[in-house]
């Protein structure tokens, strides 16, 4: 049964709200701030499977691929917003052996385009490590967005998108 106590759950919680309270700390400056999320994403990494699959958000954007197609993906993203799926609250997070679900608030910026949504995400597991994600929100809105923010005419696939420049 999915809860929010469980060893997975946690894990997500802390991939998620650990992150969110890097980012939203006023305290820190921009080079400690940036030192901590590379800390905190070694750790995350730490539990994700080398044979990692992501299913990106998108509709014309949807693409799936492991952990290398994982970073170019990443960045790319972030490279075509100010910012890039800030969490801004999280309504559930709940997980077992097998599954885990994020169902939360997403923030993501450019320029005057703030998009604000509810979004999830699905997480699969095997012996307590991420296997699998699936990024769950308005796929024509995610694709809109993205793509106006590519400097250049897109034509191609969507593996070829998010890999494209990096």
């Amino acid at each position: 049964m999915l809860s929010d106590t469980h060893p997975n759950a946690l894990w997500l919680a802390e991939l998620y709200r650990g992150g969110a309270a890097i980012t939203a700390d006023p305290n820190l400056s921009e080079s400690e701030r940036l030192r901590r999320l590379q800390e905190h994403t070694g750790e995350v990494m730490e539990r994700m499977s080398p044979d990692f699959v992501i299913h990106t958000g998108g509709v014309r954007l949807a693409a799936t691929g492991g952990m290398e197609f994982m970073r170019r993906y990443t960045k790319r993203r972030a490279s075509l917003a100010d910012a890039n799926v800030e969490p801004v609250e999280f309504d559930q997070i709940l997980a077992d052996d097998h599954y885990g679900i994020v169902h939360g608030t997403f923030r993501t910026t450019r320029g005057d385009w703030t998009w604000t949504r509810v979004g999830m995400g699905a997480w699969r597991f095997e012996d307590g490590v991420a296997v699998e994600h699936w990024e769950l929100s308005d796929g024509p809105t995610w694709d809109e967005f993205f793509i106006s923010g590519d400097p250049a005419s897109f034509t191609g696939s969507a593996r070829e998108f998010w890999t494209h420049g990096g």
